[in-house]
């Protein structure tokens, strides 16, 4: 058994729990290792096994699609791919701005890191509450003491669709850790008038105009963005699909 799988076991607390703490030991069983040590940083169960599920149905895309290093991570802007990506938000910046005098769509140009997608999944409540109806799924399906084989496990956590999506990316899968992905935020005279907040995101976009001005300012720019992201729903996050080796 490997450090990481012995971790997550040793982890688990008494009650309930317990149950849960040995679906997270035996479905992750010869997991990326990568994979096995970011769930044993994470802080509770049910956000453990949230992120299982994802790094299961990512199947044989977890290697391509995991985050960068910190190495890789600094070195992003100098590379061909770095300094285009600069150019075409440059490009989408600037024909908002053209379309909508007095107002900027500034975007976060830093790839996220690992540690900051930790942070992030480790503190949402709403990945929290996610979680939590992933466990109360499988605790209907696998009642009582005994431990369900890995297979039935993985085929139990790959199956289960959520009601509503998690905000977020399970850590290392995120594209904003690859610089595949840019979040805009609307600012008038340097304050933020529609940003980051889910909650609010149908009022302070949808109701404001600024889904549909950013969407034009990108198709506007003529750049390899796609979006706004659907699932869940982010007006502000595009997906960045440069030609690979560009």
């Amino acid at each position: 058994m490997s450090l990481a799988i012995t971790t997550l076991a040793q982890a688990a607390p008494s009650g309930a729990a317990v149950h849960e703490a040995a679906w997270i030991a035996t479905a992750s069983t010869g997991l990326d290792q990568r994979a096995l040590a970011t769930l044993a940083r994470i802080n509770s169960l049910d956000r453990r096994l949230l992120a299982l599920r994802a790094y299961l149905r990512a199947g044989d895309t977890l290697q391509e699609r995991w985050s960068w290093s910190q190495q890789q991570l600094a070195a992003y802007p100098a590379t061909p791919e770095g300094m285009a990506a600069a150019a075409d938000i440059d490009a989408v910046e600037q024909a908002f701005a053209r379309a909508n005098p007095g107002f900027a769509a500034q975007a976060n140009r830093a790839p996220r890191s690992l540690e900051q997608q930790l942070e992030h999944w480790n503190q949402s409540s709403a990945v929290a509450s996610v979680g939590l109806k992933l466990a109360a799924a499988m605790s209907s399906q696998f009642p009582g003491q005994a431990t369900p084989t890995a297979d039935r496990l993985r085929a139990a956590l790959m199956a289960w669709v959520p009601p509503s999506a998690a905000p977020l990316a399970a850590p290392g899968l995120s594209a904003h850790g690859q610089g595949r992905a840019f979040d805009f935020q609307i600012v008038h005279d340097a304050r933020p008038v529609a940003g980051f907040d889910a909650a609010s995101a149908r009022r302070e976009w949808d109701a404001a105009g600024w889904t549909r001005k950013l969407h034009a300012a990108v198709i506007a720019s003529g750049k390899p963005f796609s979006g706004p992201l659907e699932s869940p729903y982010e007006p502000w996050h595009y997906a960045y699909l440069p030609a690979r080796g560009r």
